[in-house]
């Protein structure tokens, strides 16, 4: 009886460390302290006590440089930061104003009062925006960990210590990657994260939902739905996502009462969707407005490019830019190039259909789809840029989860050689960590940003048939003076 008790301590022990790569440094404490002791609960929370002490020292050695940016002033932040709401102070006649009016085409209450409460107590010291800007990201990791942690569990389809290790991995990402750092390094996008802190919360309290039966959470997952809205319009993509997270849970969609549940979400989905597009009909851009668009044609053509731009530059973060033009103006014919994406999108779902169809690869990939699908100007967005690094924030953790998920399918799998597997795994983080510090250090200020530009300008094929355009105009400008 001793033996098989002593037998089940040591099984304890193994399921909670020795398989799990998120923390390998802590092999040796953790196996002298409780290997022998059985102390299953006491390792399992010194482990959660390192998680959550590890992402947050991680979002910090990447962005505290941040600090000590400057605004942008050339660049956004002078209007979007330091407007009249700004300067008018904390008083219910403002605040009355943020709530109902439409700001330069976009209708976001929540982030304009965020500025509002900065500048009351801080004036117009960048510093105290960006900090704040590196605390909400750094709570969105940590959301990022519990919501993938508690939707494993939750399935019962992964035990602990595998639903830790894909939960935290993906966290790191979201932590370290240099795709996210124009979302928290540049003020004027502080709308990107304020949204998808809200955005996390709720999809957290619909677990909750989920998990207990209790119409309260789902009360508050409306809650911070809406609030989510008002910090970013993108957000409308809330009742997708929820039906998104019955399907992986193995709910029954063909249950009335789970489309009933869902209706208040899709009704305000619906109406936040039309708020959007009259608050950019209202600075004369958008849908509803008579500016010349992209032909239909075109706008499948550049979601396409978009999509697969998106999907790569999560895995493989390369030529990063704060500004990715379009490649033809209004009008003229699409570059030869783009149309290959079509047909790459397709040849790439053929090739990986067997992959694609497993349920929890399905589930990353339509959360990244999801949540990017407003960005790929299949309906014309107001916006002069192919891509965004800011619109993937929320959408890159569909593609960190697929990551996070192969690494412990193949870390099970390839027992003998999983250190090397893991070390691998490791230097690619500790690469995207220094890609990402050394990234930040180009939204300082306005200067270091417009020199980056020109660098991207100068590296093009075109640059001198493009710099020959730009003297003729200047040349003919100056004749008809």
């Amino acid at each position: 009886m001793l033996r098989n008790f002593k037998a089940t301590r040591l099984q304890c022990v193994r399921f909670c460390y020795p398989d799990n790569p998120c923390y390998p440094f802590l092999f040796t404490f953790f196996k002298r302290k409780f290997y022998y002791s059985g102390s299953y609960y006491t390792a399992m929370k010194l482990i959660r006590t390192y998680v959550w002490c590890a992402l947050p020292i991680l979002c910090l050695l990447v962005y505290y440089n941040i600090c000590f940016h400057e605004f942008q002033t050339l660049w956004d932040d002078h209007w979007v930061v330091l407007n009249r709401y700004t300067r008018s102070g904390v008083n219910f006649v403002n605040i009355g104003r943020i709530l109902t009016q439409y700001f330069h085409g976009q209708y976001a209450p929540v982030n304009e009062l965020s500025y509002l409460v900065l500048y009351s107590v801080f004036g117009r010291s960048p510093g105290w925006f960006h900090l704040f800007g590196l605390l909400v990201h750094t709570a969105n990791v940590l959301l990022t960990f519990l919501f993938i942690k508690r939707l494993l569990l939750l399935s019962r389809n992964f035990q602990q210590d595998a639903a830790m290790r894909i939960a935290f991995i993906t966290a790191t990402l979201v932590a370290v990657h240099p795709f996210l750092v124009e979302s928290v390094a540049w003020v004027s996008a502080s709308k990107i994260i304020n949204y998808v802190l809200f955005y996390l919360l709720s999809l957290l309290f619909y677990l909750k939902f989920i998990s207990t039966g209790k119409s309260k959470f789902l009360v508050w997952t409306g809650v911070f739905f809406i609030i989510s809205f008002g910090a970013k319009e993108q957000a409308v993509t809330m009742p997708l996502c929820l039906v998104l997270l019955d399907y992986v849970l193995g709910r029954d969609l063909k249950d009335r009462r789970i489309w009933m549940e869902k209706i208040p979400f899709f009704v305000l989905s619906l109406f936040f969707g039309v708020v959007t597009m009259l608050s950019q009909a209202a600075d004369g851009v958008g849908v509803l407005s008579e500016n010349l668009n992209y032909p239909f044609y075109q706008n499948i053509l550049f979601a396409c490019y978009a999509f697969i731009e998106y999907f790569i530059k999560c895995v493989i973060p390369v030529k990063l830019s704060y500004l990715y033009p379009f490649p033809n103006p209004i009008g003229d014919p699409v570059p030869g190039r783009f149309w290959m994406y079509p047909f790459l999108l397709i040849v790439i779902i053929v090739a990986l259909w067997r992959f694609l169809k497993e349920k929890w690869v399905s589930f990353g990939l339509l959360f990244f789809l999801i949540h990017i699908g407003l960005a790929l100007h299949i309906i014309p967005l107001s916006r002069f840029a192919i891509v965004a690094d800011r619109y993937v924030y929320l959408a890159s953790i569909g593609v960190f989860f697929m990551m996070g998920y192969l690494f412990n399918h193949i870390y099970e799998k390839s027992v003998s050689y999983r250190q090397l597997f893991v070390s691998i795994a490791a230097m690619y983080i500790v690469c995207l960590a220094v890609y990402a510090h050394e990234r930040t250090k180009v939204w300082h200020n306005t200067d270091t940003l417009k020199a980056e530009l020109r660098k991207v300008i100068k590296s093009r094929s075109d640059y001198e048939a493009l710099k020959e355009k730009q003297e003729a105009f200047e040349d003919s400008q100056y004749e008809s003076f």
